[in-house]
């Protein structure tokens, strides 16, 4: 994972459990929203995610990105011959920039096409709030190694956002999405 993606992920984290935190100062109460406008919903997002990451539309998206990465691979290698280290640098982050924007490009349709989905199932299902069920993400944990010395190395991160109670509209949204 990316350390945009990772840092975008773990500021989503802070957010939706500040969320959490605000829900659980106001009470169950069946898992109304603040202003009792409906109940409260829920959606597992990695669930979502795996299924439409396995769509023949996102595996073409995907084809595509690495077909341009091979092509920007190219060109840095062509390029790079007879460079001096700081340019070769220079060029290797133009490269991973440009990257990074065909992948938003190429991410952008898929994730606008989740948020509809959620919010017409939540807004039929009468559902004010919508949460994560799970949020996960990659974290730098602390480990020692033989030596005794510590190290940082990346684990998945799993948090709990919805413990118990409110409305699962997983199943709805993957069936408005068209996936399974």
């Amino acid at each position: 994972m990316s350390k945009f993606r990772t840092r975008l992920l773990s500021l989503s984290v802070v957010i939706i459990a500040a969320v959490a935190v605000v829900l659980s100062f106001v009470g169950d109460k069946g898992l109304k929203a603040a202003d009792g406008a409906g109940p409260i919903g829920y959606v597992y997002s990695p669930k979502i995610i795996a299924a439409v990451e396995s769509s023949p539309e996102y595996t073409k998206a995907q084809k595509d990105y690495e077909e341009f990465a091979q092509k920007l691979q190219k060109e840095y290698e062509s390029e790079a011959e007879g460079l001096d280290d700081q340019t070769k640098q220079k060029k290797l982050f133009d490269l991973e920039m440009k990257l990074a924007e065909k992948q938003v490009g190429l991410n952008k349709p898929f994730q606008d096409k989740i948020q509809g989905a959620i919010e017409e199932i939540a807004k039929n299902e009468g559902c004010s709030i919508v949460l994560s069920q799970r949020v996960e993400f990659e974290a730098l944990v602390p480990v020692r190694d033989n030596s005794a010395n510590v190290m940082a190395q990346p684990m998945p991160i799993s948090i709990p956002i919805v413990v118990t109670g409110g409305k699962d509209l997983t199943d709805p949204v993957l069936k408005k999405l068209g996936v399974k």
